[in-house]
């Protein structure tokens, strides 16, 4: 099965499990994208895992594809929260509803009752679009706080590259809104690469990529400063299709 296959497929199985409602869906604004679902039992969770899903920031592509490996993940015996954010509209969206998002989701997790080493025991991952996310989200917060894993998979790092070699379809300019020479500062608010040494020392951070991968290329997360896990013979979608015989690894990943 082609690469796209297996992400509409993934999306349908997603589709089918939101019209079973097998999630609690929380919203943490008011705008019709600004929600979140948990999977998972709050009481017996041995982590927290809170999920940004990918799509190069296009409108097309909702969370729907991701709800699948939140699932596994809640069956490998963790809490997972999958964030859902507006993609329409351009930056700064993304960056401000995922930083809203994760803000509600980690002051909420009492009222959940989520338990004391599920609360603590706190992963941030997010594939592609999503992993550029929250690395430009780490990079803003402080140096005091928490201890964390911050789990990339297959990240977009290098948003100036992604434009210049016009990636994705030019899917980064239009997020963007316009190329770097004509309008900077979105570039170094956002762009994990240029803010990689702003993400405080309290975060454990290691990249996850297979070097197969021909949507997001390994160069970029083999060049970026920080831990990398190579995915040997995995592509884009091994990372988070729970039924690829590398979802292990991603599980191994963010629970290690």
């Amino acid at each position: 099965m082609r690469q796209d296959e297996r992400f509409a497929a993934l999306g349908d199985a997603g589709a089918d499990l939101g019209s079973k409602r097998a999630a609690n869906r929380h919203e943490y604004g008011t705008e019709s994208d600004q929600f979140l679902e948990v999977y998972g039992d709050p009481g017996t969770a041995s982590a927290t895992v809170i999920l940004v899903h990918g799509g190069y920031f296009r409108q097309r592509t909702d969370l729907a594809h991701a709800r699948p490996m939140a699932v596994a993940l809640a069956e490998a015996g963790v809490l997972c929260v999958l964030i859902e954010y507006r993609r329409a509209g351009g930056q700064p969206d993304c960056l401000d509803d995922v930083t809203a998002a994760i803000a509600f989701a980690s002051g909420s997790l009492s009222d959940w009752n989520v338990n004391a080493q599920a609360r603590k025991n706190l992963v941030v991952t997010g594939h592609s679009a999503g992993g550029c996310l929250v690395l430009a989200w780490a990079s803003h917060l402080n140096e005091d706080g928490p201890e964390f894993r911050l789990r990339p998979l297959a990240p977009v790092t290098d948003l100036f590259r992604e434009v210049e070699d016009g990636l994705g379809e030019g899917a980064v300019l239009d997020y963007m809104g316009a190329r770097p020479e004509t309008d900077l500062a979105p570039y170094l608010r956002e762009d994990p690469r240029s803010r990689v040494l702003s993400i405080p020392s309290r975060v454990d951070l290691l990249i996850l990529h297979g070097d197969r991968d021909q949507t997001v290329d390994i160069g970029f997360s083999r060049t970026f400063p920080a831990r990398l896990t190579i995915a040997e013979g995995a592509d884009h979608a091994d990372l988070v299709d729970p039924e690829s015989p590398y979802f292990p690894l991603t599980v191994d990943t963010l629970l290690g």
